[in-house]
């Protein structure tokens, strides 16, 4: 008599097999195979273990040569800004003036764009340019005169005007610098054209006709997808800047549900500019009810200085290539300890952009008030980028339990203008990852795309390599920073999950952890530096659904 085959401890709707898994697991670190069920992971382990879930109705893909891992995610970038910029002229990586110039009259040549209408772009860097200084006004007056132009650098920190974008803004010499900006201008007080700092680019932005609701969706969805593409499966996302307010940013979300248009998980970080928004903010979010188990309210967000490119970013002292410049701050210090302690009474975790040394002081100084007159353990409130910081800053953030969002991506990215922003002596506690690990400090890792890209694998190999994909400069900028690729790898999982208080459902592979999974081709753990530069992501799964897949 023939035996019968054993019952199925539960059929799985997915099982991977023939993967290195690296599960982020301590107790078991290694597999080669992971069974999913609706949402969720329901078995881990080897082929023999996972194959007891493989039923009649059982997708099973071999993933055999790829490593697949807990799913990606960016814990700070802009997915509507970068939606837009793909669709606006791009200007990252151009060397001078006249290829800027370039660049603009193609793209309004191309597009057919009509008189009047806006010119919007984003990317320069005034520190690749062969002329070593920031576009003005002149540069761009000639390539389309009767439209008025806001190119935005690449940090989003400062932007340049024709004459034109100047006239159809309102913006004379007689302008005054708004709070939290600034109006660059020459000898004679006339208007470069150059701005700096969200209230002075806020200015010219009311300029700009706002886009419509199906503008924000479809930017929404092309930035969405391309998140999974590169194996993202959840993102937090700064977006009320870009959509004009949390009602519109969040109907756009809502929309993708219903059109079954979004295909990760979405923490909507709230920014605010002034205690009045942000009480506006907590009334609104309040009544709000997500559409979706994939999006949910992230921290509030203060940005609270600028960019080190810019020489916006708030220094203790002055810049060592700008003597007697320090930089800017967006608020005075009251407001800006009132809007913590408004949004840490609210339940809230505040996010705050610190660049420079002095932001952060500031910020946690904020945070620390706030926490004293009213204490909530276990907080979690983060500090966004965290660039020049110094021993101090670090204890001072492990003495609080404040969480660091860092960007790996900026190392490749600024490693040549930091000395010179900031003498060596500062540069050697800048973006020190690793200096800040080791003092009990908890880091997740983000792209602040589309100021860096989207990729979290490039994110992984800056952060392991500390370079660029060409490999400058040998050896790594400040290679004693460098990070092991498990613990890079931890800033995208781990590290994401802890700061959005959420390590119990994702950032490992184990049964009941949520369905979560980023598979990329070659071996992470032997060929690190070659697997992330590649940067070949062949499988997205973002709550148990397939949302990428390539050549399986």
């Amino acid at each position: 008599m023939l035996a019968r085959p054993a019952p199925l401890l539960m059929e799985a709707d997915l099982v991977i097999k023939g993967a290195r898994v690296l599960t982020l697991v301590p107790e078991r670190p290694e597999a080669q195979a992971v069974a999913v069920k609706g949402d969720s992971i329901v078995a881990v382990g080897c082929e023999d273990e996972v194959r007891d879930y493989v039923g009649a109705r059982t997708e099973v893909i071999d993933a055999a040569g790829l490593t697949v891992v807990p799913g990606l995610t960016d814990t700070h970038l802009h997915l509507l800004a970068y939606g837009f910029a793909l669709n606006q002229v791009d200007l990252l990586g151009v060397r001078s003036i006249a290829e800027l110039r370039r660049r603009v009259a193609d793209f309004v040549s191309s597009r057919q764009i009509p008189p009047g209408r806006w010119v919007l772009g984003r990317g320069w860097d005034q520190n690749l340019l062969a002329e070593k200084r920031l576009p003005r006004k002149e540069d761009l007056d000639g390539i389309a005169p009767e439209n008025p132009m806001l190119l935005s650098r690449v940090c989003g920190h400062a932007a340049v005007l024709n004459r034109k974008g100047l006239e159809a803004a309102g913006l004379t010499a007689a302008t005054p610098d708004p709070e939290g900006g600034q109006l660059q201008r020459d000898e004679h007080g006339e208007l470069t054209g150059v701005i700096f700092e969200l209230g002075a680019i806020g200015l010219v932005q009311r300029a700009v006709p706002p886009a419509g609701p199906s503008d924000l969706e479809d930017a929404l969805a092309l930035a969405a997808a391309r998140a999974v593409q590169a194996g993202l499966t959840e993102v937090h996302s700064d977006d009320l800047g870009y959509s004009g307010n949390f009602a519109r940013a969040a109907g756009a979300y809502a929309a993708l549900v219903a059109r079954g248009k979004l295909p990760l998980r979405v923490r909507m970080e709230l920014l605010v500019g002034s205690l009045a928004e942000l009480e506006s903010l907590l009334a609104e979010v309040a009544a709000w009810q997500p559409p979706s188990e994939l999006i949910r309210l992230g921290p509030i967000k203060i940005v609270a200085d600028g960019s080190l490119g810019a020489r916006t970013a708030a220094l203790e002292d002055a810049y060592s290539d700008a003597p007697g410049d320090r930089g800017l701050m967006n608020f005075d210090e009251g407001e800006l300890k009132a809007m913590v302690e408004l949004a840490h009474r609210a339940g809230f975790q505040v996010a705050v952009h610190v660049i420079g040394d002095r932001a952060a002081r500031l910020a946690l100084e904020a945070i620390e008030e706030a926490q004293a007159k009213y204490p909530r353990p276990d907080a979690r409130h983060r500090l966004v980028h965290c660039q020049i910081m110094n021993p101090s800053l670090w204890e001072k953030m492990r003495e609080l339990g404040v969480a660091g969002d860092v960007q790996p991506r900026f190392v490749a990215s600024d490693w040549p203008m930091v000395e010179n922003r900031v003498g060596r002596e500062r540069a050697r506690t800048s973006y020190a990852w690793k200096s800040m690990l080791e003092r009990g400090i908890h880091l997740a890792g983000g792209s602040d795309c589309p100021v860096e890209p989207l990729d979290p694998l490039l994110g992984l190999h800056a952060a392991i390599t500390r370079t660029d994909l060409s490999g400058n400069p040998e050896g790594g900028w400040l290679p004693e920073e460098k990070l092991s690729p498990l613990v890079a790898l931890s800033l995208f999982t781990q590290g994401a999950a802890y700061v959005a208080h959420a390590e119990g459902e994702r950032g490992r592979l184990a049964p009941g952890y949520l369905a979560d999974l980023t598979a990329f081709a070659g071996d992470y753990t032997a060929a690190p530096e070659e697997v992330t530069r590649a940067n070949d992501v062949r499988l997205t799964i973002s709550a148990g659904r397939v949302v990428h897949r390539q050549g399986l």
